[in-house]
């Protein structure tokens, strides 16, 4: 039995605790924040996507992030704010870009992905988590045929791989989702991806907290960790304000606040904030919602039922740390819902959806950061917008090198030393 401090108490730092837990380990989390799941955990998109594994920085990024300076409604934008905190992040995004690094993170992620959901399923039977979660698959749509070929075309590497892709033409689509009847002349097909899955985050965050109580795990709200601490080479523990807390193993899971935590350790993370944003929406009880995510892949944005509630996803910005709510953003995100189930949005319910942004924890070659940074001091930090998809796998494989044990999947893609 091992004496663990996990800093950070979102997705990444509730897997890790529920996995070292119970395995018999001794675990205390510590957030600045009130309670677990209120950072970019609290409202993502919801979805659990394999299929969605390749990272932003494709082949060509760059004329995207050029031209986004000038566009409001661009999907990956660009604020010049934020440039000044690019100075080392960017080139590395931007290098990364390159076709063999960015397929190389794709089938790394994907890895991952597939290794992640039969976790969580687990954790999820073994626990009896709730959390609206759904294994119904989701689903990309396509205004022209083009685009849907070049899409099939781009995952072909993945399917070789496992990742199982079905193109459908509107009436297949219509027979998967039938809510999408009404939009049916409006575009050229889809791909359905029956191995995905949705839930909600935060919900899974706070059904697994309270197993993490029960195992004997220990949560302190309101303490944010200022340092970690280190003796002869090796994590001591951690400071919080002027106190500080012991423990042989220290566990970075704070998202986007990682990087400067592990600075006081003598650890970089080449990891930067992405703004997202975000509306839920409650499903009027007398509509009947969508089965299954659907993301509409010209406007870049997802629908996500999640039991009662709808939840509609996208964009990302480079903005730094700002946290304001953009209303443009909004806008486009509430304008796409509108087009995608024009009978199930209407004004009434767009007037009483609940904004919400998040800042998404980023690495520069688009993999998480997930092991040893040096002896005791582990990460698991940098997912992106997989975060979710991969929490469970990313905390098993840290547990398993945490204890020595010989890992289920190829460690070295998430190596903190990369």
């Amino acid at each position: 039995m091992k004496e663990f401090i996990i800093v950070g108490c979102g997705l990444a730092g509730i897997t890790t605790a529920l996995e070292l837990l119970r395995r018999g380990h001794r675990v205390t989390l510590f957030d600045a924040a009130k309670s677990e799941g209120l950072g970019a955990s609290y409202a993502n998109g919801g979805m659990l996507t394999p299929s969605m594994s390749d990272p932003w920085n494709a082949p060509g990024v760059y004329r995207h992030m050029l031209a986004s300076l000038v566009d409001p409604h661009a999907a990956l934008k660009l604020n010049l704010a934020a440039l000044p905190s690019l100075l080392s992040w960017g080139p590395r995004f931007l290098l990364n870009s390159g076709r063999g690094r960015f397929v190389a993170a794709t089938n790394a992620n994907f890895d991952l992905a597939c290794y992640s959901l039969p976790v969580l399923a687990s954790l999820m039977r073994e626990f009896d988590l709730s959390f609206d979660e759904s294994s119904r698959g989701t689903m990309k749509l396509f205004r022209t045929q083009q685009a849907l070929d070049a899409s099939m075309a781009a995952s072909a590497a993945l399917r070789a791989r496992g990742l199982i892709a079905e193109p459908l033409d509107p009436a297949g689509a219509v027979s998967v989702e039938p809510c999408l009847a009404p939009i049916r002349a409006s575009f050229a097909g889809a791909i359905y991806y029956p191995r995905d899955g949705s839930g909600d985050a935060h919900k899974f965050c706070a059904s697994a907290a309270a197993v993490v109580r029960q195992l004997g795990g220990v949560f302190r709200f309101g303490a944010p960790v200022s340092e970690i601490v280190i003796e002869g080479g090796a994590a001591a523990g951690v400071r919080c304000g002027q106190n500080i807390v012991r423990a042989a193993n220290v566990v970075i899971a704070t998202g986007v606040d990682s990087p400067k935590l592990a600075a006081t350790a003598g650890i970089r993370l080449h990891v930067k904030p992405v703004k997202g944003y975000s509306i839920t929406y409650d499903l009027d009880p007398a509509l009947r919602g969508p089965r299954i995510p659907v993301v509409d892949d010209a406007l870049h944005a997802a629908v996500t039922p999640l039991g009662r509630r709808l939840r509609v996803a996208g964009t990302a910005e480079l903005a730094g740390q700002d946290l304001r709510l953009d209303q443009r953003r909004l806008d486009n995100i509430a304008r796409m819902a509108r087009t995608l189930f024009p009978d199930i949005f209407g004004s009434e319910m767009l007037a009483g959806g609940r904004p919400w942004t998040g800042l998404r924890p980023v690495a520069a070659d688009g993999r998480p950061y997930v092991g040893r940074a040096k002896e005791g001091l582990w990460i698991n930090a940098g997912h992106g917008h997989l975060g979710w998809t991969l929490a469970a796998g990313s905390a098993r494989l840290l547990a398993d090198l945490a204890e020595g044990r010989p890992p289920e999947i190829d460690p070295a893609p998430f190596a903190v030393g990369r």
